[in-house]
């Protein structure tokens, strides 16, 4: 007897992963009134940009409805990466004043499983097994409870931005949430109130696997910022230079005079979109065409460029070119 349980425990566990492994979707629709409603379920994935815009979601499959309200979709539908898909349903006859939510949105890729239960709404609340989602799930609810408060935007505007910064963990979720704040003109103000936030978190977003077309958007609002940045930084090296000019100059006279080795200074490691940027360089694109192959502003590219030519010792696109190959012009 015991070898045989020991025998189905293991057929059991070696079948778990064929029978669970296919579907990453897959639950309950349940409508109080069938016949009103179309008999299938579609499955969209939702682009950061239109997030608030249901109309411009254009589905990717779509799955039947079975008399009992199953339905299923195969993981192979999803992205490997994290991506916010969207599932609704249709009626037949549109109803005057109809409030009916009938459709939900939720952060899942093909490594995950998302289960919809038998309830009383159309979209009974889903268990998720990613870890964003379930980060989202607490954003939203933390809107919701701002707004049973009645507070005014301003007011809950402001708290809300914290729990963005300080509690959500998931890249992201930030994301969204920085996303809403910009749908409120809130953002300008907030990157003018906590910058080097925002620049942080682009950062962040740079060095991730993030679409950058997702934050394309933040890149824009951060534009005139790391522009400023630039300049004050370009104009105090002005003053700074004039002040010690004749130091440097004197410095340099001593430096010939007995003979002193010229130091090599080692360079910093540059950051992984500086190295891109430096190789297309390289490969003679112009700042447009690199802005262009990486979605980002050519205020940023910029950026990027002063930084790293800083890091490089150079001040030209020669000189970069004429240090990377060991040639002289």
């Amino acid at each position: 007897m015991k070898t045989f349980l020991s025998i189905v425990t293991l057929l059991i566990f070696l079948m778990s992963p064929v029978l669970r492994g296919q579907n990453a979707i897959s639950g309950f629709v349940n409508l109080e009134n069938p016949e009103q409603w179309g008999n299938k379920v579609y499955l969209s994935q939702v682009a950061m940009e239109g997030l608030e815009n249901k109309t411009k979601v254009k589905s990717i499959a779509i799955a039947d409805i079975r008399k009992d309200g199953f339905f299923k979709f195969d993981r192979k539908y999803l992205s490997g990466r994290n991506k916010i898909y969207r599932l609704h349903v249709e009626r037949i006859q549109q109803i005057i004043n109809d409030t009916i939510t009938k459709d939900v949105r939720f952060i899942s890729s093909n490594e995950d499983r998302v289960t919809f239960p038998k309830g009383e709404e159309i979209f009974a609340p889903y268990s998720n097994s990613n870890v964003g989602d379930k980060e989202w799930k607490r954003l939203k609810a933390f809107e919701a409870k701002l707004m049973e408060q009645y507070l005014t935007e301003e007011e809950s505007s402001q708290p809300r931005k914290g729990f963005v910064k300080d509690s959500l963990q998931i890249l992201m979720v930030k994301l969204i949430g920085v996303k809403q704040l910009d749908q409120k003109n809130l953002l300008e103000k907030d990157i003018g109130e906590h910058p080097q936030f925002y620049l942080n978190l682009l950062t962040e977003l740079e060095k991730s696997d993030l679409d950058p077309g997702e934050y394309a958007f933040l890149d824009r609002k951060l534009a005139y910022l790391t522009k400023l940045k630039t300049e004050e930084r370009l104009k105090w090296s002005l003053g700074l230079n004039a002040g010690l000019l004749f130091v440097l100059i004197g410095v340099v006279a001593l430096a010939f005079r007995f003979g002193l080795k010229k130091r090599v200074v080692a360079p910093v490691a540059l950051s992984r979109q500086e190295a891109t940027i430096k190789n297309l360089i390289l490969e003679g694109k112009t700042n447009k065409q690199i802005a262009n192959e990486l979605f980002i502003s050519i205020s940023t590219v910029k950026t990027h460029i002063t930084n790293l030519y800083a890091k490089l010792n150079v001040s030209s696109r020669g000189e970069l070119l004429q240090k990377s190959t060991g040639t002289s012009t």
